[in-house]
């Protein structure tokens, strides 16, 4: 196996070849290693490879290469998953331009539960902060694989949103895991090793240059089962990830934003023109793809200890619902609704019912606080 992934390797590391014209080369030869025992005639004769990659191809130094970062991945504990292999992600595999080699740090399994792109513009505004972190915690709470980019704004929120539930969380990057881009988010990275990963079609040395970031996102997309855009101006790489979505046949969802906003334009665009749909509550998704999942264990805490012996079974599973998430704070009604999936219709007179039962107050600017 350590071989096939070898020649692998060096395959995806011949720059300008490409995945579509590595397969035809497998294909042609027979195996990935017949591929470089291929006479230079013989390669010049299939579709797609010209002078220069058959001449990359039958370099000494391009085995070499690979070989000194297959030892490089081997010391740093970075995976080495090709398309052959069951733990790649599934849905990603049989895209036409799906990476050879997927590069992952982490302990995360793709194929195990349902995975959810959340993007979106890195100069977010506080609505599309908080609308990213909403989600992110909806679906972390329900053992969902929330995949982003690891970019500022929009794509750290969400990552940041489903760690602070102990949830599952993945950065698809733009270059090497030698680097790390942005730095600034490095203590973020470490902390999703845990539970999620690092995952990247690039060798460890590429940089994180900005001809990259548009070809990671094909991967952002092809290995969820949705994406949604949370904000975005009229052009950026959102909306590029969002047309990947829409090619691959995903479902592309969009958070509405304020008319005039320029940060939102490029989310009412794409609902607009029916190219994604509304998005109002991250269960909406999760009706429309069928997905049925339960919700992570809630680490104890003081205060849900404290709810248990102060009520019992005198609570209804709502009215425990509610208590259980203002045990971190204030919160406005659609935020409770948000992460209980208590319809607003419900919720309504249900807070005012626990009011009157002297568990809720309301608070200055239309919050609750539990008493």
């Amino acid at each position: 196996m350590e071989e096939r992934t070898l020649y692998l390797l060096a395959l995806s590391m011949i720059k300008g070849l490409g995945p579509v014209n590595a397969r035809n080369l497998i294909a042609y030869c027979g195996s990935e290693q017949a591929v470089f025992e291929t006479p230079k005639g013989k390669l010049l004769r299939i579709p797609g490879i010209g002078e220069k990659n058959a001449a990359l191809i039958l370099e000494a130094d391009t085995l070499k290469e690979a070989e000194a970062e297959l030892e490089f991945c081997q010391k740093q504990g970075i995976r080495l998953i090709s398309y052959l292999d069951e733990a790649y992600p599934q849905k990603l595999k049989f895209l036409k331009h799906a990476p050879l080699l997927l590069f992952v740090k982490g302990q995360i399994d793709f194929n195990a539960q349902p995975n959810i792109a959340i993007v979106g513009t890195r100069k977010c505004t506080d609505y599309g902060r908080s609308q990213a972190q909403e989600i992110a915690s909806y679906f972390a709470q329900r053992g969902i694989n929330v995949v982003s980019g690891l970019a500022y704004g929009i794509d750290i929120a969400a990552h940041r949103a489903s760690l602070a539930e102990g949830g599952i969380t993945t950065a698809v990057l733009g270059h090497g895991l030698a680097h790390l881009y942005p730095a600034a988010h490095r203590q973020k990275a470490t902390q999703m090793l845990e539970r999620g990963g690092l995952l990247t079609e690039f060798y460890s040395q590429v940089k994180p240059e900005a001809v990259n970031f548009p070809a990671r996102n094909r991967i952002i997309s092809g290995m969820s089962d949705a994406v949604i855009v949370v904000e975005a101006a009229e052009t950026g790489g959102a909306l590029i990830t969002a047309q990947f979505a829409f090619e691959q046949n995903r479902e592309v969802y969009a958070v509405p934003g304020r008319i005039g906003d320029p940060y939102s334009a490029g989310c009412n665009r794409l609902i607009g023109e029916q190219q994604a749909r509304l998005l109002s509550h991250p269960q909406e998704v999760l009706d429309d793809l069928q997905i049925q999942w339960q919700p992570l264990a809630e680490p104890a805490s003081a205060a849900a200890e404290q709810l248990s012996l102060d009520f019992g079974k005198d609570l209804s599973e709502h009215e425990h619902k509610v208590l259980s998430f203002l045990h971190r704070g204030e919160a406005l009604v659609d935020q409770i609704s948000l992460h209980t999936a208590i319809p607003m219709h419900e919720l309504n007179a249900l807070l005012l019912n626990m009011e009157f039962k002297g568990l809720l107050q309301q608070a200055p600017g239309k919050k609750f606080r539990r008493l």
